[in-house]
């Protein structure tokens, strides 16, 4: 995050030097700004996930930028090894929780990125819950648009936006991803529908948490700095069914 104050804000913790942070590029892989910086920030899951779901809206001028709602779930290994009561067996199994209502400290970093897309966007409405598998992220994004559109133009939109980007998975339409699709890879499955009587879109997105929103992408960053293709040491199939 570029904004020092936010680090205390959100993290309880001091920020780093202003001359450090002004070092690293921000790691969404297909998003680079400078590939070949050597100090890259490596996204969060949530925020890889949500940042994904929305690109070609916000860059394209799509939609009314105060209409965004994100619904994001998470697996429990998004938490770490630590120990807590959430991630207690008897709590996480058979069940879902919702936590850190308007909380989450991946908000400013999605933040952050979405307005150098959209620099009008003032806020958007996230909230988090754990849901009982081991891995993965399952998000559901709502926003209304400028305009009517079809289906058939939506998802048009998206394979043109992520034709370059290998690991980024269209659904057809009509289709809409599942955790399983992804788990153990490094893809983000997007589905996408938009309702006429609501004027609202619905983007469906799944990563791995340990992948795509975490180590994984972290070895496509050093393959963009590295020159390497970008799926060396990623192009395993994820574990379905």
């Amino acid at each position: 995050m570029k904004q020092r104050a936010e680090y205390a804000k959100w993290y309880g913790d001091t920020a780093p030097p202003a001359d450090i942070l002004e070092k690293f590029d921000y790691g969404l892989a297909e998003d680079r700004q400078n590939p070949k910086a050597k100090w890259i920030a490596n996204p969060g899951c949530y925020a890889t996930a949500t940042e994904l779901s929305l690109a070609p809206l916000l860059k394209q001028k799509k939609i009314i930028v105060d209409s965004v709602i994100v619904d994001a779930k998470s697996g429990v290994s998004g938490a770490g090894k630590g120990l807590s009561r959430s991630t207690h067996f008897s709590e996480a199994h058979d069940n879902m929780m919702l936590y850190k209502m308007n909380q989450h400290q991946h908000i400013p970093e999605i933040m952050q990125q979405l307005r150098t897309w959209e620099p009008k966007i003032k806020a958007i409405q996230f909230s988090t819950s754990l849901i009982p598998v081991t891995r993965g992220i399952f998000i559901t994004s709502y926003v209304k648009m400028q305009q009517p559109i079809s289906d058939e133009e939506l998802v048009q939109m998206y394979k043109i936006h992520y034709e370059t980007s290998p690991f980024i998975r269209i659904q057809e339409v009509g289709q809409y991803p599942a955790l399983k699709q992804v788990v153990g890879s490094n893809y983000c499955d997007i589905g996408l529908a938009y309702n006429p009587e609501t004027n609202i879109s619905t983007i469906v997105t799944v990563i791995d948490n340990l992948g795509k929103g975490a180590a994984g992408q972290a070895i496509q960053n050093l393959n963009i700095f590295g020159g390497f293709d970008e799926r060396t040491g990623l192009d395993h199939l994820p574990i379905y069914p």
